[in-house]
């Protein structure tokens, strides 16, 4: 069997769940409305006034006028989905996350009947589990998960991926509506075209043609829909009949770097501490950096003398490999400590890593925020110099700042050639 889990409005129920105040009225998310860009999450009031995905701000507020706007808060809104995994975890550890409560600029799935409520979606493999023993099961999975996070799910359950899905978008919130096998065909029939990821011109042509729901596509023989439509439409016709979805595919393990150091006497001076985790701190730059990965978040564990742990989680500005922002969010941590007893053993991890993105150079070093990375300018300088070298003068240039105010671009610097040093060579 396979369980679909859905929130409605996901963005919206973070949101409100956030902060009580925001409950009663219609919530636009992603801005104010004098910003010129598209709406990022609505709730289920402003949908009602004829909001879709992807409008601008400036046109959610001529159709609501009521709603209250407030600024997307992407981290948190992840965060929260992440929760919502490790509680549906303890169920099935084959978890498929769909991330559906927001705009996406080219995505066919988010413009089908299944995005159009801004969901947060998680597919689950029941393993074989039969009808009659999933839905109780799925039940006390629903009562669990509105207990931890207040949330109102709605959940399809079938032996198909696809109708799973299309259960948990027509159920109703804190509702379970299960498909038997045999039904399925019933069940599909009615069920419009819009809950297909087909293209709009296709879309159009069925329109046309006076075939409007799943039941009236899957009717038709395939070879006359391909010969009309092309090789594409084989996959929706598949899952108009009820076949053809992919198994799940589950989240990939979150990769991450973990130190720890035990200390034979505990430890209570913070200098003391803070040599230690810059050593620690060095260790897991180095690591990151070697398997080219980068984290934005450091959880801190500091175990006491008298029993006591310590633990905190701090989130960077952006995901880094470098030392000082890792170094800079431990100390912060222990800046705020209390030490009533001495430390016996901190350990440092750095969870959900992510795979390092290439970042541009500085032009000119030493300037914005290239001079908190000398050692790095250092070695660019040493590299160049290598080259040059090898490869004789007037190949290798450097940017000198000459004019930086001047008016024409190509006055405010001069390219100088790199000096030959022979004993280099």
């Amino acid at each position: 069997m396979i369980a679909c889990l859905t929130i409605p409005y996901f963005a919206a129920a973070v949101e409100r769940r956030a902060n009580d105040t925001l409950t009663p009225q219609p919530l636009a998310i992603g801005g104010q409305p004098w910003e010129a860009k598209p709406i990022y999450a609505f709730s289920q009031e402003v949908a009602r006034q004829g909001v879709n995905a992807g409008m601008s701000l400036r046109l959610v507020q001529v159709l609501s006028p009521d709603s209250h706007f407030v600024p997307a808060q992407q981290p948190f809104y992840g965060r929260v989905s992440a929760e919502v995994t490790d509680i549906l975890t303890d169920f099935s550890p084959d978890i498929e996350p769909q991330e559906l409560w927001h705009s996406f600029a080219d995505s066919t799935l988010h413009r089908t009947a299944h995005g159009r409520t801004l969901p947060a979606r998680y597919c689950l493999d029941l393993d074989g589990l039969p009808l009659k023993e999933a839905i109780p099961f799925m039940q006390t999975m629903g009562q669990q998960l509105r207990a931890e996070t207040s949330f109102a799910p709605t959940i399809g359950l079938s032996a198909d991926k696809f109708i799973a899905q299309i259960a948990a978008t027509v159920s109703r919130p804190n509702h379970l509506l299960p498909v038997e096998p045999e039904k399925h065909t019933s069940f599909l029939a009615s069920r419009p075209l819009a809950f297909l990821p087909l293209d709009k011109e296709t879309n159009r042509r069925l329109h046309l043609m006076g075939i409007r729901t799943l039941g009236q596509l899957a009717a038709l023989p395939l070879p006359a829909l391909q010969e009309q439509f092309g090789f594409p439409i084989t996959h929706p016709y598949q899952l108009a009949q009820g076949q053809g979805e992919e198994p799940i595919q589950p989240q990939p393990a979150a990769q991450q770097e973990t130190i720890r150091q035990v200390f034979t006497e505990p430890i209570d001076n913070l200098q003391v501490l803070t040599a230690v985790l810059t050593d620690m701190v060095n260790e897991l730059s180095r690591r990151l950096q070697t398997a080219v990965l980068a984290g934005r978040m450091v959880q801190l564990t500091l175990e006491m003398a008298d029993g006591r742990i310590h633990q905190q989680t701090v989130t960077l500005r952006q995901p880094t490999a470098e030392p000082l922002p890792i170094l800079t969010a431990c100390q912060t941590v222990i800046a705020a400590l209390n030490l009533t007893s001495g430390i016996t053993a901190v350990t440092l991890t750095l969870p959900d890593l992510t795979p390092a993105s290439a970042q541009q150079l500085s032009l000119f070093p030493g300037t914005g925020e290239a001079t908190a990375s000398v050692a790095v300018a250092n070695r660019l300088q040493q590299t160049a110099h290598n080259l040059a070298a090898r490869y004789q003068d007037g190949r290798f240039y450097q940017p000198v700042v000459t004019e930086p105010h001047h008016p024409l671009p190509e006055r405010r610097f001069q390219l100088r050639p790199f000096a030959h040093d022979p004993a280099l060579a």
